[in-house]
């Protein structure tokens, strides 16, 4: 009858069936766990998601309180990427004593997301925002540029809803 049990449940099994038991009870009736949120899933299309702030996302040229660009055109960040995915045409403004871009294009499809470009701008810029969501349908949305509604570099592309904190 011994051997009959020992092959109907095996002990091993029973042993660690045991184990886990002891280990789910202690867990479930600690005092702690009434602390510990239950729901631990982002409810993310109707609430905007939450990003940590060293994330990287978009890179995105910065504008002084003036509303100008504040990129000088010294061309650290094109010297600094290691994928050559910035391009840029120094140009003059009337009135203004430094350079100033006539088109900074970005190819977003060939950035590695490094941060070489924002590090290396003494300037402070450009930056990397917290927008995440960059997926497009066409090949073509991924250039950025100065100009145009969606592919604008000086402020984030409204390419979702919830696809930018808010944070600069």
């Amino acid at each position: 009858m011994k051997k009959f049990l020992k092959t109907l449940i095996p002990t091993e099994l029973a042993k660690g069936l045991l184990l886990t038991g002891k280990w789910f009870c202690q867990v479930m009736f600690s005092p702690n766990r009434g602390k510990s949120k239950l729901h631990i899933v982002d409810e993310y299309p109707e609430v905007p998601a939450k990003v940590q702030p060293r994330f990287r996302g978009r890179l995105q040229l910065l504008k002084d309180a003036q509303d100008e660009i504040i990129c000088v055109c010294c061309m650290a960040c094109i010297k600094a990427c290691p994928t050559n995915a910035i391009s840029l045409v120094a140009g003059k403004k009337e009135g203004r004593k430094t350079r100033i871009p006539e088109s900074y294009d970005f190819e977003l499809e060939r950035c590695i997301f490094c941060g070489f470009c924002v590090e290396s701008c003494t300037f402070n810029a450009i930056a990397l925002n917290h927008q995440f969501e960059l997926a497009v349908y066409n090949r073509e949305d991924m250039a950025i540029g100065l100009g145009g509604v969606f592919q604008s570099i000086d402020k984030p592309s409204p390419v979702g809803k919830f696809s930018y904190s808010g944070k600069e």
